[in-house]
């Protein structure tokens, strides 16, 4: 910055305003999802090899072994757990 003496030991600056920093925020995926069964935030999904992965819940004891082919992300596993809940092809020993 640039300053300039004016009268008697005044300095008065020149230039431009400062810029606000403006952050980018990445959003991640989460690691523990919403139960479909008991309805609290305690599911986990491992993936235990390259086609396999075990779901369960923390809270209510809901577990699956799923297979799956092909590469799929944690929240896809998570999806077609809940979409088999809903359809009645998996069942839980504790009705909540």
């Amino acid at each position: 910055m640039i300053f300039l003496k004016i009268g008697d030991n005044t300095l008065v600056g020149l230039g431009r305003r400062r810029r606000k920093v403006i952050r980018v925020v990445k959003r991640t995926l989460p690691k523990v999802f919403g139960c479909p069964n008991c309805g609290v935030t305690a599911v986990k999904v491992h993936v235990v090899e390259a086609s396999k992965a075990k779901i369960s819940c923390g809270n209510c004891k809901l577990t699956l072994d799923y297979q799956f082919t092909g590469r799929k992300e944690v929240i896809d596993i998570y999806n077609e757990f809940v979409d088999q809940f809903m359809a009645g092809k998996i069942k839980s020993e504790q009705k909540v």
